[in-house]
C-alpha cells in the first residue's frame, strides 16, 4: 500500500503510520527545509528508512514531479486558517503550518486526486467551520466524500473539527459517523480517545498534555 502525507511536516503522521501497518510505504512531502531535516532525522533514528521517505517539494508542484494514479491514500493535516484570518505566529515555520501563506485546499485537493488510483482515498482534519468550503472544493476536485465524524471537545459542546475521508472514482455514499468526544470530564479522556493513544483504563491525562 502505497500512502503520500502532504505537508508531513516533522514527519510524525508518517511515523505513526508507518508503526501501526509494517506493510505500507509512505511519502512524505514537505516544503520546508528545516522540518525536512527533522522528518529524516526522526525516520532514520526509528530505523524506518524501508517504509518512509521525505521528499522536499511544494504541493503545488506534485503534479509534475510524480506519475499519477500511484497511492491507495493520501492523508493531509493542513493549515487550519485561510490567509488573513486568525493570529499569525511569529514563527515563521508555524505560520506556514497554520496559515495558507504557501498552499491552499484547492492546490491539496488536486494534488491528491493527481497521485490518487481510482478508488484512493485522501483523508484530511479541518476545523468545523470549513467544512461548508470543503464540500465545494471537493467538488470541484472532482473527489467525493465517503466518510465524515464530527470532532467534539466534551459531550456537550459543539464540534471545533472534523475528519473527512473523499475517494476519486467512486459511487459510495457517505458515511455519517458518531461523533468523537475528546474529553468526558475536566481533564480526563475519552474510552475511545485512551483506546487510541493505547492509555490504560483509569490513567488520567491532563488537558494540558
Amino acid at each position: 500500500m502505497q500512502i503520500f502525507d502532504l505537508g508531513t511536516g516533522s514527519g510524525v503522521i508518517a511515523l505513526l503510520l508507518a508503526y501501526r501497518h509494517s506493510g505500507v510505504r509512505i511519502t512524505g512531502v514537505e516544503l520546508q527545509e528545516q522540518m525536512v531535516d527533522r522528518a529524516r532525522r526522526s525516520v532514520h533514528y526509528n530505523h524506518l528508512e524501508q517504509q518512509i521517505t521525505i521528499e522536499q517539494a511544494d504541493i503545488k508542484e506534485i503534479p509534475s514531479l510524480w506519475a499519477p494514479a500511484q497511492a491507495d491514500l493520501v492523508v493531509c493535516n493542513p493549515p487550519f486558517w485561510k490567509s488573513g484570518q486568525g493570529k499569525l505566529s511569529r514563527n515563521p515555520e508555524q505560520a506556514i503550518a497554520r496559515h495558507e501563506i504557501k498552499i491552499d485546499l484547492q492546490a491539496i485537493l488536486e494534488a491528491g486526486f493527481h497521485l490518487l488510483k481510482p478508488g484512493g482515498k485522501i483523508a484530511m482534519i479541518l476545523p468545523a467551520r470549513r467544512l461548508p468550503e470543503l464540500f465545494q472544493e471537493l467538488s470541484q476536485a472532482k473527489l467525493s466524500p465517503t466518510c465524515l465524524r464530527m470532532i467534539h471537545p466534551a459531550p456537550h459542546r459543539e464540534a471545533g473539527h472534523f475528519l473527512i475521508e473523499a475517494a476519486k472514482a467512486t459511487r459510495k455514499e457517505i458515511t455519517i459517523m458518531p461523533p468523537l468526544i475528546i474529553y468526558t470530564a475536566a481533564g480526563e479522556y475519552s474510552g475511545e480517545i485512551k483506546n487510541i493513544y493505547h492509555q490504560p483504563a483509569g490513567e488520567d491525562v491532563s488537558e494540558n498534555d
